[in-house]
């Protein structure tokens, strides 16, 4: 069995208690100022990733921000080009309008044109007419000159309004 020996037992003592002290004076200092120096480096990483953390948040928030403005700035340029196009479209229907009362002045004035022309065409071949048929009933010929003071007075008095 295991005995114990005194002398075995203060020698081993001593012994550690010597080691003791010479790691205390030799490697203590060097073991403590590298477990410091590696909390130091963890500490400054995890600083350092709260930073970049934080960093990150702030950029996600100014592309959020910079996102919103970007669909804020489309919808406003969708509402203006649809203002745009209906104001286009109104203008286009006003000179639509425009065009079609020009042209049917234009298309009155003409046939008002040609009803004068036509009047007057049908005065001359009624002048004929009524020269051919009085010189037929009286059995005369007037000068043409009279006869168509004749009918140009009578034509006239047709065209007044009568009382």
């Amino acid at each position: 069995m295991l005995e114990l020996e005194p002398g075995m037992l203060i020698w081993t003592w001593v012994t550690f208690f010597v080691l003791l002290f010479v790691l205390k004076k030799i490697a203590w200092k060097p073991l403590l100022g590298a477990v410091e120096e590696r909390e130091k480096r963890i500490a400054d990483s995890l600083k350092r990733a709260e930073e970049a953390r934080e960093e990150a948040e702030k950029y996600l928030a100014e592309q959020q921000e910079k996102l919103a403005r970007a669909q804020e700035d489309v919808q406003k340029m969708l509402r203006e080009g649809k203002e745009l196009a209906e104001k286009m479209k109104e203008e286009l229907l006003v000179q639509a309008r425009e065009e079609a009362s020009k042209l049917i002045e234009r298309a009155r004035a003409d046939i008002a044109r040609e009803r004068q022309q036509a009047i007057i065409a049908i005065k001359g071949e009624i002048a004929d007419l009524v020269i051919k048929a009085t010189s037929k009933l009286i059995h005369t010929t007037l000068d043409d000159q009279k006869h168509r003071e004749l009918i140009d007075q009578y034509i006239q008095s047709l065209e007044q309004p009568r009382n």
